[in-house]
């Protein structure tokens, strides 16, 4: 997909028009987790669909607990180093928005199953998606995470908020600075990752980020189009 050595020695190379796009999306990333716990305690509602949260859950996870790779590894860099210290704090937001589907999600999904039962669900289900992790991060040539992170800044996210606009017909639970946010996020890094290698510059890579840029966009939209979410309940 890239070479390793050669996206090392290009980092270094363009450290001054990189280094922006590193404070870019850990600014972004910020913005969007600090402000979907908010919206979740003010209107009492999951903000993250489940499969959503647990799939940032486990790709930062899998790069904090990469620790050896980036300090002294064999990846022992600056872009790395800076990225595990801002993931530290983002596993912690990504585990509270887990919590959030079992807290304010059983009486929206599944009011009739006892509390325990659901709670068990997530449970297993977390497990579940870090199986489907760690199956998609061993099945590609991406020790270095760029393209991870390219996909994790907007996929599940930005489809499964247009889910839970369709499944509420409100938009209870939605930000129109989170959807920035995810866009922001993948055109900075689709700026850095384009000095490392062509393969962020070929037609695949490209469709995707135009894709996936223009997605919560259009999310924008239909925010603006749907009524405001109902009050929230004690």
């Amino acid at each position: 997909m890239y070479d390793y050595a050669a996206a090392i020695d290009a980092l270094n190379q363009h450290w001054r028009t990189i280094l922006p796009c590193l404070i870019g999306p850990v600014i972004f990333s910020y913005i969007y987790f600090t402000t979907a716990v908010r919206q979740a305690i003010a209107e009492k509602v999951y903000v993250e669909a489940f499969f959503s949260a647990a799939f940032f859950f486990w790709h930062d996870l899998s790069f904090v607990l990469s620790y050896e790779l980036w300090f002294g590894g064999a990846y022992s860099h600056w872009w790395f180093k800076a990225w595990w210290f801002a993931l530290l704090g983002t596993v912690a937001f990504e585990a509270y928005l887990i919590y959030q589907v079992y807290r304010y999600g059983h009486r929206e999904l599944w009011p009739s199953m006892a509390r325990p039962k659901f709670g068990a669900l997530l449970v297993l289900g977390t497990l579940a998606i870090g199986a489907l992790w760690l199956l998609i991060k061993h099945g590609i040539a991406d020790d270095l995470f760029f393209v991870t992170f390219a996909v994790t800044a907007v996929i599940p996210a930005a489809p499964y908020h247009t889910a839970l606009m369709v499944l509420r017909k409100n938009r209870a639970g939605q930000s129109v600075a989170r959807q920035l946010c995810m866009a922001g996020n993948l055109v900075f890094l689709t700026a850095a990752f384009a000095q490392v290698s062509d393969f962020f510059l070929s037609p695949v890579y490209l469709a995707f980020a135009s894709a996936f840029t223009l997605w919560p966009l259009v999310n924008i939209g239909l925010i603006r189009s749907l009524p405001p979410a109902p009050a929230s309940g004690p």
